[in-house]
């Protein structure tokens, strides 16, 4: 005799929902942040004695790669400026809590342009879009590989062309690479707060809008290592904090006032 098809039916229906339902949470609220009490921690990142010398990018082995270029091309992997480290990756670590950040709908761009990855260094929120672009007239892809979230790996054939994707969870840092081109090397720090800032040229950054708390912040830099330094920021306060490497590992300074 044939066993009934109705009850089947009604537990996997439920079985259906109640995986549906499963990492569905909605989301939680944006945590207020009063402005009137924020306060900015500022500071530089430096480097002590000669840099280390950065290799020159083989660019020879895709002669289109090689015309945009008038020499040899450095791999940008270990920029100093008079003791002024560019492209360190500096960020909140611990003492947000349990606050929640509202994520920008504002896309972040990482382009492809002389066959390099351009900002090499590039931050974002989780969930924020992260768009990349190829400004290139020849094919490249984008094969980003982080721990915590799922891989990407698409490819780019025509100049213009353009894919945005989004990073759900926290990373410092996730590796971006080109499998046509090797030497194409960029990072990506996503942080599920807007506390972060890459140094430029002069080696600093600037976090605002900080609420008063105790902090750790830290730095990370692809060739020198990382840091962290504890600060305490009072309500509309101002501190500044020093990062110093010295060849490796990285030697924190303390933060000052």
């Amino acid at each position: 005799m044939s066993r009934p098809v109705f009850p089947v039916l009604l537990l996997t229906l439920a079985l259906a929902l109640q995986a549906c339902g499963e990492g569905s949470a909605p989301p939680r609220p944006v945590t207020p942040l009063d402005l009137s009490t924020t306060g900015t921690i500022r500071g530089r990142v430096t480097f002590e004695g000669a840099p280390p010398p950065m290799p020159a990018l083989p660019m020879g082995s895709d002669p289109a790669c090689a015309a945009q270029h008038a020499g040899p091309v450095l791999s940008g992997d270990a920029l100093v400026h008079d003791g002024l480290v560019e492209n360190a990756f500096v960020y909140i670590a611990e003492g947000l809590g349990e606050r929640v950040f509202a994520v920008p709908s504002d896309p972040v761009t990482m382009d492809q342009r002389g066959c390099i990855y351009q900002p090499r260094v590039l931050g974002a929120q989780a969930d924020q879009p992260i768009r990349f672009l190829n400004s290139d007239p020849l094919p490249h892809n984008v094969h980003g590989t982080p721990a915590a979230s799922s891989a990407w790996n698409f490819g780019m054939g025509v100049q213009g062309a353009s894919r945005t994707i989004r990073v759900a969870k926290p990373e410092v840092m996730i590796s971006v690479r080109c499998d046509v081109h090797p030497w194409m090397q960029g990072w990506i720090g996503v942080l599920d707060h807007p506390y972060f800032a890459v140094t430029g040229a002069d080696g600093r950054f600037t976090l605002a809008e900080v609420p008063p708390g105790d902090y750790v912040v830290a730095v990370w830099h692809e060739r020198f290592g990382r840091g962290q330094s504890r600060v305490q920021l009072e309500p509309r306060g101002a501190r500044e904090v020093a990062f110093g490497f010295r060849g490796s590992p990285v030697r924190p300074a303390p933060a000052g006032n």
